[in-house]
């Protein structure tokens, strides 16, 4: 039997436990994940019907709404952050597949988890979740546009394979949270938070078949050795510092909330769908880099997770010494 209660906040930390161990047996067994692997893009669909039917608001009533500190951040994300890393890239006379690997993670949208690790944190869910939803949206164009530009991309590049894509992992899945949403409004209560935590736990399994599968492209493209391990996965938190910081020190003018807001929103990037839009053509080491950007991805929710409940701890030891 459901519970018919609010997902609590320690079922969160466990559902990130979970996450990171399918995570570190999918790096330690080999055949595990090559068994999940066929399935990582079905898995992936799942993760993103479900992630849109746990918002709070219908994501296309946001998408349709926006507004105009949303517009400056999508702009800011999804174009002129593309734009610097790519302009560093080129002067620096970064290799093709280091290109790819840039433009695969600053042309993707905001991670689905954003608007649970912004509140959880104290920061602004409803931010979160628009300009994650907006910014899934816009990804593919994003993703197309920089790639085309830098080169990264095949010149033989399928239009329809690439829209069949968009179709199945963005389209279809809005679709199915709007038909959701309206269905939504005839259920009570106790049968909808039934659902919530049907959708939550059936997302976090989703999400341990992605992960644990995703570990196949370190062990088939032969990242035995810890020193290439440890560069990708240096090269994701620097990044990801990096974007924060900057995007922590142009938005100030809207206050420190809305910043730090934006920091965590232009930092936690969805790589996952990078490759499910274009696994077929990425080169090898991309695909690597989004199998080791999982350690970050879903590690550091659990992280800020426990730090968030060891700040609330010692807040209560201390009113209770006051």
């Amino acid at each position: 039997m459901i519970k018919n209660t609010p997902i609590s906040d320690r079922e969160r930390t466990v559902a990130s436990m979970l996450i990171a161990v399918a995570i570190v047996v999918g790096l330690t067994n080999a055949s595990w994940a090559a068994f999940l692997y066929p399935h990582v893009l079905t898995a992936l669909f799942f993760v993103v019907v479900f992630s849109l039917n746990m918002q709070t608001r219908q994501p296309a009533i946001l998408i349709a709404t926006p507004d105009s500190f949303t517009g400056i951040l999508i702009f800011w994300q999804m174009a002129a952050v593309p734009m610097i890393v790519s302009g560093i890239a080129l002067v620096a006379g970064a290799e093709p597949q280091m290109m790819a690997i840039l433009i695969a993670i600053t042309t993707a949208g905001s991670v689905f988890a954003s608007p649970a690790i912004v509140e959880v944190i104290g920061l602004n869910r409803q931010i979160a979740t628009r300009v994650m939803i907006l910014s899934t949206c816009v990804m593919p164009i994003s993703l197309l546009v920089f790639g085309e530009l830098n080169g990264v991309l095949p010149p033989d590049l399928s239009f329809k394979s690439y829209g069949a894509q968009i179709l199945s992992f963005i389209c279809i899945p809005l679709v199915i949270s709007t038909v959701f949403f309206r269905f939504k409004r005839a259920l009570t209560q106790s049968t909808a938070m039934q659902t919530q935590r049907f959708m939550h736990w059936a997302s976090t399994a989703a999400l341990m078949v992605f992960c644990a599968g995703m570990m196949t492209e370190i062990h088939q493209n032969k990242i035995d050795h810890f020193d290439e391990l440890i560069f990708y996965m240096v090269l994701a938190v620097t990044l990801a510092i990096a974007m924060y910081a900057l995007t922590v020190a142009v938005f100030y003018r809207y206050g420190a909330m809305k910043a730090m807001t934006a920091g965590m929103l232009v930092a936690n990037r969805n790589v996952a769908l990078s490759f499910a839009l274009l696994s077929a053509v990425f080169p090898p080491e991309v695909m690597t880099f989004v199998a080791v950007a999982q350690f970050p991805i879903f590690i550091s929710p659990f992280l800020m997770r426990l730090f968030a409940r060891y700040r609330r701890h010692r807040a209560a030891r201390a009113m209770a010494a006051a």
